[in-house]
């Protein structure tokens, strides 16, 4: 018994030090456009320029509001992106890590000097060992030249991921697959992705906008395998919301519990108010499903500035109580306990009085010091703002206004991470992983054939639904007859439910 015991302990404290240290993949923010900074929260907040950062050899390392970065668990530096190009943690293109993103031609990448301007473009996931997923949302070249020349009919229309080995060319890294398609032919509005850990603390829900179709795609990422796309559905109602183009985001809380899209716009009154709405949605990770919560509006003032201030970036509180919405202009809280739609409290304009140089808030990002970043867009500037105490409700948040100043660069918008230190959720228990659901409590029954390509049999003494569930516990279907049309599912394991027996089925 003291055997066991040990080894048990041995086990906890050996999940417990790896979810503690994912955290730190967080650590380091790649900020700004020749020379880049770090932002490195390993101690405070301290800021340096990568090494490559200045060097006048080609290709040079720019950064927008596409940027994605990763640390390892032990808080260093690994590798990042700018949507185009994956950087090493030098600040030099990575061996093959030229035109990702780019599996069906290079015309816009091209035409942006292979860097991305849009949000959201790019995201990086743990994968096995010390590889990694780099997911991409870009264009094919016919709806690129379509986009550049203002032709009617040009979306994002392909998803794609490459996979980068950290322990390849003596640790520099290096892209060992590349524009890999998860799906293609789409019309994504825009670029718009994020990702939250599934349950289990290990694997990945990999969330798509996909708003003209008034939906999200989802993926799960697991180390070996990628499987979806699953969809969910947008919104509350569809006569209410409309889809807006652009620069907009989605972003997770910290507890993985809830999502935020700035994705949608309202109709009232056969009038469209595009940029000044937030949906709230409930996720639950072990299945993957979203649940629309509510909406919220923030005034849209289109008379006090230069240009109409129109939502830019969307966070979470530490808490996950209050929302900050920045606008081009202003900031403002939303209390997610107070179910007014209009309950958004403005806590800070513009952070500067010069508006004809105000280069506008954009993305925001809460960082592992506890306090909330606020980028830059549309112009030139060496400091960000931020919000000192963002689980505060009311003024007392603290925005500090060009809070962080430093000598090297154009700051702009802060990397689109997710919370890689989100660890499992041991109070709930996902179906079907949990053995308890596949015991075998009632009658038999038989499957047949198994594997299968286009139909299945089942023998049963049994009046009750056949059911089919895929890998992730979600109902596909459900019916009286011993004949099951399979063909039309994608390979992969699914299971059959028949009261409460289960019996695992391959599809190939």
């Amino acid at each position: 018994m003291k055997a066991k015991y040990c080894i048990l302990v041995g086990v906890m404290f050996f999940s417990s030090l790896m979810y503690g240290q994912q955290y730190k993949r967080n650590y380091n923010w790649t900020i700004g456009t020749n020379p880049v900074v770090k932002f490195s929260f390993s101690f405070g907040l301290a800021i340096d320029t990568v090494d490559n950062a200045g060097v006048n050899n080609p290709p040079f390392c720019i950064l927008s509001t596409a940027s994605a970065s990763i640390s390892d668990t032990l808080g260093l530096l690994q590798f990042f992106t700018n949507g185009y190009i994956i950087y090493d943690s030098g600040g030099f293109a990575m061996q093959n890590g030229l035109y990702v993103n780019c599996p069906y031609g290079n015309v816009l990448a091209d035409y942006y000097g292979l860097n991305s301007l849009f949000d959201q473009t790019s995201i990086i996931l743990p994968k096995k060992g010390n590889t990694y997923y780099v997911f991409n949302t870009g264009m094919s070249d016919s709806f690129a030249n379509n986009y550049l020349n203002q032709v009617n009919g040009a979306y994002w229309d392909v998803l794609s991921y490459s996979i980068v080995d950290m322990d390849s060319n003596a640790g520099k890294g290096k892209v060992v697959q590349k524009n890999v398609v998860l799906t293609d032919s789409q019309k994504y509005a825009n670029t718009a992705m994020h990702a939250v850990k599934h349950n289990n603390g290990k694997d990945w829900w990999l969330v798509k906008a996909d708003c003209y179709n008034n939906r999200y795609q989802e993926f799960l990422i697991k180390e070996d395998t990628i499987l979806g796309p699953f969809y969910q559905t947008a919104t509350d109602s569809l006569s209410n919301a409309f889809c807006i183009g652009g620069l907009n985001q989605i972003y997770f809380n910290e507890q993985g519990t809830q999502m935020a899209s700035g994705i949608y716009g309202t109709l009232k009154s056969g009038i469209f108010y595009d940029f000044n709405r937030v949906d709230i949605y409930d996720f639950n990770r072990c299945d993957g499903t979203l649940t629309f919560k509510k909406y919220y509006e923030v005034p849209y003032d289109t008379s006090t500035y230069i240009n109409d201030d129109y939502k830019q970036g969307i966070c979470f509180s530490p808490n996950s109580k209050l929302l900050y919405m920045g606008n081009n202009y202003s900031m403002y809280q939303i209390d997610l306990e107070d179910t007014n739609t209009y309950n958004a409290l403005l806590i800070h304009g513009p952070d500067t009085s010069n508006l004809s140089y105000f280069p506008l808030y954009s993305m925001m990002a809460l960082a592992p010091d506890g306090k909330m970043y606020i980028g830059n867009s549309n112009g030139t500037r060496k400091y960000m703002s931020y919000i000192d105490s963002p689980d505060i409700k009311g003024l007392g948040c603290n925005f500090v206004p060009q809070g962080v100043w430093q000598p090297y660069t154009n700051l702009m918008s802060p990397p689109n991470m997710p919370n890689y230190g989100l660890g499992p959720d041991t109070s709930v228990i996902c179906w079907p992983l949990a053995s308890s659901h596949l015991t075998l409590t009632s009658k038999e029954f038989e499957v047949y054939p198994n594997p299968a390509s286009t139909v299945i049999n089942i023998k049963t003494e049994s009046k009750e639904k056949r059911e089919l569930y895929n890998s992730l516990g979600q109902l596909l279907f459900s019916t009286d007859k011993n004949e099951i049309n399979v063909s039309r599912y994608y390979r992969g394991i699914y299971y059959i439910k028949i009261e409460n027996t289960v019996k695992k089925i391959i599809i190939e």
